[in-house]
């Protein structure tokens, strides 16, 4: 069965164009189209099949609502038949990774194992990490399917991952970016729902001097890492816990200065 040119990537348009029509119903193509960045005619003769959908407008698109790079080869691919096992096979592992490397609740899983009064319970996991079974049985499988997670045949759970600090330290790809989107998101949820005595979360405001801001980077991942071999080697183990410590720029002055007073 033949499919034309960036097909795939047509119907993901098409699908999420949908998808934003029934969260809510006064969504149009012009809506779709502004978002995109694009004109609504154009935009509409793209989605009807009357216009092809190029490799530069799937390029710019797929930046636009935030596709993984695993996302965008698998959309873009040009290959002529649709039972092409061997490519679904190898995409749909491709897409695992990312996954896990993106979601928050994977690290978590494999943690838990080491956790003293861990249950091997996949309905268990679901409650003590407070996400839906279905979403927890999916992580156990994928996380097996990439041999990260061992089930041996006496039914112990073994993390093949390893350690997994300073996740995403080195890296700009989108799932990195996503994870720790979600780790802030747990921080902000901790603030709320957290009793006080139970975690840490400070903040400090002060002038720099940029020149010291790769050196205080170091210092921040060096102290992550002692912090972590801290708490790792504590005579019991009975949560799973996030660090998370971050550095940012509050201001722009450089931009302050382009402009005439």
């Amino acid at each position: 069965m033949e499919i034309e040119k960036n097909g795939l990537f047509k119907k993901a348009l098409n699908d999420e164009f949908a998808k934003r029509t029934t969260k809510n119903a006064s969504y149009s193509i012009r809506s779709f189209a502004q978002f995109l960045q694009v004109e609504p005619s154009s935009l509409a003769q793209i989605l009807s099949g009357k216009r092809k959908l190029t490799d530069k407008m799937c390029l710019r698109f797929g930046a636009r609502l935030g596709y993984s790079p695993v996302k965008m080869r698998t959309l873009t691919r040009s290959y002529s038949r649709v039972d092409d096992t061997a490519f679904e096979k190898f995409a749909k592992l491709e897409e695992d990774a990312f996954l896990v490397i993106s979601d928050w609740y994977y690290y978590a899983i494999l943690e838990l194992t080491y956790c003293d009064e861990f249950n091997p319970s996949v309905r268990w996991i679901s409650k003590v990490l407070n996400i839906p079974f279905s979403q927890t049985l999916n992580a156990v499988e994928r996380l097996k399917r990439l041999n990260y997670l061992e089930i041996t045949p006496e039914g112990k759970w073994v993390d093949r991952l390893g350690d997994t600090n300073n996740l995403g330290n080195e890296f700009k790809a989108p799932a990195f970016t996503e994870h720790q989107r979600q780790v802030l998101a747990k921080a902000m949820e901790a603030l709320d729902k957290t009793a006080y005595e139970n975690r840490v979360q400070s903040s400090m405001t002060l002038p720099v001097s940029k020149e010291k801001v790769k050196e205080a980077k170091q210092m921040i991942l060096n102290f992550i890492d002692e912090l972590n071999d801290f708490l790792r080697s504590g005579p019991t183990k009975d949560e799973v816990y996030n660090i998370s410590v971050s550095l940012y720029p509050l201001t722009n002055i450089l931009k302050g200065d382009s402009h005439e007073n």
